[in-house]
């Protein structure tokens, strides 16, 4: 059989964290990656149920492929999606060969390897697995490396515990090894993943928790960049921001999702924490660190949610002026509490809530970004532009994406930038002189 696959990746940034380490681990067991899903033996689609519509664009996709399966391709959905349904899935993709939860994504290789034709597979359960080593391909400035898996919080609309599992902390040992072998490949920066990276190692026995870990990681050398996410409100503490304000490798970034200005439904959602608190977690990190950059989300239309507790959300997302959110409409999960409340909140209210939100967040973004204009910024740089070989692409220190004229390879530098416009949320420059005379 010509071993050739295809991954098409949904959903947040530890689902595209898993897809590239399958990536790595189908490569070293012989396999080939394919251009598109027409020349691939294994189609493989890594789903997110996070909302519905997430869940109905990979359950799409796959559908879309089915006449594929005349040619022998074998089906595989792996993921939350996969976790959440398990073999229930069949009956909306009956052509599915193979249903893997994200926490049994490592199998893959073994289970395409010793397929058998119309043998159905079904690979879920709980996270009581070993993480997914990660295998750096030499050529990657930037990696990303979860430190956690699951979820312990049960907000009352979140299917993440369900998809999975429970909290899970990696050994600081292995995040560090893999960080290390990451950085002699040539990996600069890191992001670090969690559902909520600051319950790391609350299921430890010892004392250690995300603080400690960003203070190893901050000793190995080579390394130019720590990126984390997401944060939650509750858990980000004093100890953190300062550890962030006194070290220069460790982005000027904070996600803290704050989901609802109104604390009658933050209640309702069991996020345990109040306006007052997540008003005072932001006040304290831009006191602390003036230059940082935060981000957030917003669910509009959860049920109960009056125009009254709207207003009260819109009222603090213009009063906080975040750098960037995301706004998302509610859509019941199963297995969460909120699922059997009655959704109160018409489709059409749920769309102009979120339209409202977007429309002036984006006014507050481009306003922010016009702040930089004039401004010298540090841009580790990532990559040529695609579009343009001479426009280098990067990031600023607090994680906006910044592109500059240069004709030498700049990848995996820090190059200071004077920042001369933007457009479509990115900043664009040019190399400052000071930084090109220093070069030369």
């Amino acid at each position: 059989m010509k071993k050739t696959f295809f991954i098409r990746t949904y959903g947040c940034q530890m689902n595209f964290s898993e897809a590239e380490r399958l990536r790595q681990l189908l490569k070293m067991s012989g396999w080939k990656e394919a251009e598109n899903p027409e020349l691939a033996t294994a189609l493989i689609a890594i789903g997110c149920s996070v909302r519905q519509k997430a869940e109905n664009r990979v359950i799409s996709f796959l559908k879309s492929y089915k006449n594929l399966k005349k040619n022998g391709t074998i089906f595989c959905l792996a993921g939350c999606t996969a976790n959440l349904h398990r073999e229930k899935i069949l009956k909306q993709l009956p052509h599915l060969d193979v249903v893997c939860g994200p926490n049994h994504i490592a199998k893959i290789p073994e289970i395409l390897n010793n397929y058998t034709a119309g043998k159905i597979v079904v690979a879920t359960g709980e996270n009581d697995l070993p993480f997914i080593e990660c295998i750096v391909s030499g050529n990657n400035i930037s990696m990303m490396v979860p430190i956690t898996k699951g979820c312990n919080n049960f907000c009352s609309y979140c299917v993440v515990p369900f998809a999975r599992g429970r909290l899970q902390s990696r050994q600081p040992e292995s995040i560090i090894e893999e960080i290390k072998t990451g950085v002699e490949k040539g990996v600069r920066a890191v992001t670090l993943l969690g559902q909520n990276v600051n319950e790391y190692g609350q299921d430890f026995l010892q004392n250690y928790d995300f603080s400690d870990l960003l203070c190893e990681i901050l000793r190995i050398d080579g390394l130019l960049r720590i990126e984390f996410i997401s944060s939650h409100p509750e858990d980000t503490s004093t100890k953190l921001l300062k550890i962030m304000s006194e070290n220069q490798k460790i982005a000027r970034h904070l996600h803290i999702p704050l989901q609802s200005g109104s604390n009658r439904i933050l209640k309702a959602m069991n996020r345990k924490y109040t306006v007052e608190k997540f008003l005072q977690v932001v006040e304290t990190a831009r006191e602390m660190i003036p230059d940082i950059s935060i981000t957030s989300d917003i669910m509009v239309g959860f049920p109960g949610e009056t125009e009254k507790d709207f207003n009260q959300t819109y009222n603090l997302v213009k009063k906080l002026r975040f750098n960037e959110l995301f706004i998302f409409k509610y859509s019941p999960r199963p297995m969460t509490k909120a699922y059997n409340l009655p959704d109160t909140v018409e489709k059409e209210e749920k769309q102009r809530r979120h339209r409202l939100l977007l429309e002036m967040q984006k006014q507050i973004s481009n306003e922010i970004l016009s702040t930089f204009t004039g401004k010298k910024c540090d841009i580790l740089v990532e990559r040529r532009s695609l579009k343009d070989s001479s426009l280098w692409i990067g990031r600023t220190i607090q994680g906006i994406p910044a592109g500059f004229k240069a004709h030498k390879d700049l990848t995996g530098k820090i190059v200071k930038v004077k920042i001369l416009s933007h457009a479509e949320g990115i900043l664009y420059g040019k190399e400052d002189e000071e930084s090109l005379s220093q070069q030369d």
